[in-house]
């Protein structure tokens, strides 16, 4: 395994989302990286890697965000029937 793939799972293990904060914190790194399109009526977050797109809905349920996962030429999205996006 790559040193990024090896991060990314090792992320994925870490259950512990306890302190809101970090979650938070997390997600927007997620939301302002170069694999993130953000409109006014949805959010893609594209990815091919489990680790990042299983990391990502873990986020997004512990902040209680309604999300659906769905898979477009092996890639993950996040979308999300909100028009407005609060992370704060």
């Amino acid at each position: 395994m790559s040193f990024s793939s090896d991060i990314k799972q090792e992320l994925n293990k870490n259950s512990n989302l306890s302190n809101k904060e970090i979650v938070k914190n997390e997600l927007i790194g997620y939301f302002i990286s170069g694999n993130t399109k953000i409109s006014n009526k949805e959010i893609k977050f594209s990815t091919e890697s489990d680790y990042n797109i299983n990391r990502f809905s873990k986020l997004l349920s512990n902040l209680e965000i309604d999300h659906k996962i769905e898979v477009s030429r092996k890639k993950f999205y996040y979308k999300s029937k909100d028009k407005k996006y609060q992370i704060y």
